[in-house]
């Protein structure tokens, strides 16, 4: 079937538009003015919250909703982001120690295969992508450039600052079986094995670029990354699929929540879930009974006592 092509409406077409699809509105100016500083396509995205099973608007909705769980989203992202830069910047930390303690500490001691398991089949490709952030953000960062200018090799904890979470999480897969082994400890501590730790890491990292690229995230499912199976599934009391696996919080929010927890503290953490649960408790009192709290959680993937974990 021939999908019906999609055209640029202005804004006046886009208010029909939504009340055409049976979306009420409030207040039709405010709205002009929501779309007028607001991708409307996105906001739509969050319209299946107010959808029946059988793909229509329940009764009484309206857009002015839609945009309060895109705005809720907005403000999930942020509580995320902070979060998930204290464990990047943790990570890039240990990695940076951990080499410069054996192989040097300049850019010429990174980019040197030698201090790198050479018996690993990605290791050629992850060199050949540090070299290229290197030149592409290095040559814009002024103390790279400074470094560079003066002194013509650039320290590793300078340059750390300008690779991505993905190449250091990379550069950490391709160490030598010793060093990997050191570093998972020193960040998870405990008998996690490192292809569990970078598959966590995985995960954090897609949820990290989603919050900084504004992508939605509410509803997110990876559709590759499984994190290993931990006592906080058996806790929720989640069933087992025929390998054994939980069928749920494993590449949800939920699953975030527990990668999460490996590397934080606790404190840290508390106040990571009470700020998600405060959100959540302030969206649905706005809402006043129009989406309830075992709805709104069961959309965005968590279980209803979620906030248990912070005490596990």
């Amino acid at each position: 079937m021939k999908l019906k092509e999609k055209y640029y409406l202005k804004t006046s077409e886009l208010i029909e538009n939504i009340k055409e699809k049976g979306i009420n509105i409030k207040n039709e100016r405010k709205i002009e003015d929501i779309i007028s500083h607001n991708n409307y396509y996105y906001i739509t995205g969050y319209k299946e919250l107010f959808k029946s099973i059988d793909g229509k608007y329940k009764n009484n909705v309206y857009f002015e909703d839609i945009y309060n769980i895109y705005i809720f989203d907005k403000e999930l992202k942020l509580i995320f982001t902070k979060i998930l830069f204290k464990i990047e910047q943790n990570i890039k930390i240990v990695f940076c120690n951990n080499f410069c303690n054996r192989y040097g500490y300049t850019d010429v001691d990174l980019l040197d295969i030698k201090n790198y398991d050479r018996t690993n089949k990605y290791t050629n490709k992850i060199m050949n992508k540090l070299q290229n952030q290197i030149k592409w953000y290095g040559s814009n960062n002024d103390a790279v450039i400074y470094y560079v200018q003066k002194y013509s090799n650039i320290p590793i904890w300078v340059l750390i600052k300008v690779l991505t979470f993905g190449m250091v999480r990379d550069l950490i897969t391709i160490q030598k079986p010793n060093v990997k082994d050191h570093i998972n400890k020193e960040l998870v501590n405990n008998n996690m094995k490192i292809v569990e730790m970078l598959n966590m890491l995985e995960l954090l990292i897609t949820y990290r670029n989603i919050c900084c690229h504004d992508d939605k995230l509410i509803g997110y499912i990876h559709n590759k990354v499984n994190i290993p199976n931990t006592k906080y599934h058996k806790h929720f009391g989640f069933i087992k699929d025929k390998n054994g696996l939980y069928t749920k919080g494993k590449k949800d929010m939920l699953a975030a929540l527990i990668a999460i927890k490996y590397f934080v503290d606790r404190r840290t953490y508390t106040l990571f879930i009470n700020r998600i649960s405060k959100l959540i408790d302030e969206y649905v009192n706005k809402m006043k009974g129009r989406i309830t709290r075992d709805e709104l959680l069961k959309y965005i993937n968590l279980p209803y006592n979620f906030t248990e974990i912070k005490r596990l």
